[in-house]
């Protein structure tokens, strides 16, 4: 736990390099832990142990947009949604070196989470 509280302090640096380590689940598995760091608007961190070689980096897989939202995704709306809560990914495929993933909160998909007026206003409090 003195891992994650340390990482609370760095998690809030805009652009910061992960600190995960953990390695990279394949297709088709299934994740499930906190967030621990959000990277960017399209990467984060899920804990799935107390130590960062547990910690895995996933990329956001893109979805198809339902409506134009007047409310981009950025940073600020990712960490409002997805920081410290527990999160659900689905490993769907792979990227640069890193797994992409459907995420999921409380069975809603993060992705939708980022788009709405709520996540984009308690946003900005992030950056």
């Amino acid at each position: 736990m003195v891992g994650a509280l340390a990482l609370m302090s760095f998690a809030g640096a805009a652009h910061a390099q992960s600190v995960c380590q953990g390695s990279a689940p394949s297709v088709g598995v299934e994740i499930h832990g906190p967030v621990l760091q959000v990277l960017d608007s399209e990467r984060l961190c899920v804990a799935l142990g107390a130590t960062p070689d547990q910690w895995v980096e996933v990329r956001l897989a893109p979805e198809p947009l339902q409506k134009t939202s007047a409310y981009p995704a950025n940073r600020g709306s990712l960490m409002a949604v997805a920081f410290a809560q527990n999160i659900t990914c689905k490993i769907v495929g792979a990227e640069g070196g890193l797994p992409v993933a459907t995420c999921k909160v409380d069975d809603q998909s993060v992705r939708a989470l980022t788009r709405q007026p709520a996540a984009y206003t308690a946003g900005q409090a992030w950056r």
